[in-house]
């Protein structure tokens, strides 16, 4: 070690003058083996004619997927493809939300943004998401959207399709009540003969006056008709009401009357008028093509355009109210619009 301190240069010499020696040696060698490499790369060639077989699973798997292409699924709530994937919103477009009544977003789909005129109720967003209809439409709920006379909201409260013109609501739902118009019974009975308590009423006899014909007042006993009406008196009840103003009784005895026609009865009280069975209704009817107004007298027939060989019937009324019967035999109520 003590030399190799002391001749430091010298001992350097030597280490590379042995790894130059190893390298020279290395070339040499690989320098002999060249010439067998080289015979042997420039040889005859043996071609190898054993082919691998064919993997086709893969080939298999594409043909599979080009008779079952991807579909994209535009309907709510319907699984499509194989497994069934949910509806994730449109190609390349992200879902849209809302901002909710509490100030949180929301699908569309979910909460009402729009109210039913006729029924104050909310009318669901789904249900416009069903059919392909935008909620947030300004007035979508008044649009007529398949062109068949009835408004969405019409459709919605109906449960029918509001695309689809042979789908609506049934044409009386467009009618509502205008006015009832009273018409006073053309009879008045005015008095009677006779002591209630003692007399029995079939020996009373009973004064009855018309409104509306020039005849002199007729005195009929129960059973007896009425002069140039189908009208015949039934039966008396004989009434009496404290009046408040005098403190006496007053006599509201009642007479009915029976029409010989349709069996229908009135009531009439001593020296009132009485309202006439046969009353008449005004009626608004709000289906387009144009809104029009027209008068029904009780058990008149009347038709709805646009379906004009259909026969609707006024069966019954009274203030705000009206019940007509459908072609099909039905008894439906008929009330006024509160919209107007």
């Amino acid at each position: 070690m003590d030399w190799i301190k002391k001749h430091t240069d010298q001992f350097a010499l030597a280490l590379l003058a042995l790894v130059l020696i190893g390298l020279s040696s290395m070339l040499i060698l690989r320098t002999q083996s060249f010439n067998d490499t080289f015979a042997t790369a420039t040889g005859p060639f043996t071609p190898n004619e054993k082919v691998p077989p064919v993997v086709l699973d893969q080939i298999e798997k594409a043909k599979g997927a080009l008779k079952n292409p991807p579909q994209w699924n535009e309907i709510e709530g319907v699984a499509v493809g194989d497994p069934p994937v949910k509806k994730r919103g449109s190609i390349f477009v992200s879902d849209y939300y809302v901002i909710g009544d509490k100030g949180e977003p929301e699908p569309p789909d979910k909460g009402a943004r729009n109210t039913d005129s006729l029924t104050k109720k909310p009318i669901p967003n789904s249900w416009f998401s069903k059919y392909k209809l935008s909620p947030f439409d300004a007035g979508v709920a008044l649009l007529d959207s398949d062109k068949d006379g009835f408004t969405n909201e019409d459709e919605w409260r109906d449960g029918t399709d509001p695309t689809d013109k042979e789908s609506h609501p049934a044409y009386y739902t467009k009618l509502f009540v205008k006015q009832f118009i009273r018409v006073p019974f053309r009879l008045e009975f005015k008095g009677y003969d006779g002591e209630p308590g003692r007399d029995r009423p079939d020996r009373f006899s009973f004064q009855i006056n018309t409104l509306d014909l020039r005849q002199p007042s007729e005195f009929l006993k129960l059973g007896e008709k009425v002069a140039n009406t189908p009208f015949k008196l039934l039966k008396f009840e004989y009434k009496t009401k404290l009046n408040p103003s005098t403190g006496e009784k007053d006599d509201i005895s009642e007479l009915t009357l029976t029409n010989l026609v349709t069996t229908e009865e009135v009531v009439l009280i001593l020296n009132r008028i009485t309202d006439s069975p046969d009353f008449y209704m005004d009626f608004y009817y709000k289906w387009p093509n144009p809104q029009t107004e027209f008068r029904v007298k009780k058990r008149q027939e009347f038709v709805l355009k646009p379906d004009v060989k259909a026969k609707y019937k006024l069966v019954d009324s009274q203030e705000g109210k009206a019940v007509i019967e459908t072609p099909d035999g039905k008894k439906i109520e008929i009330l006024p619009d509160p919209r107007k």
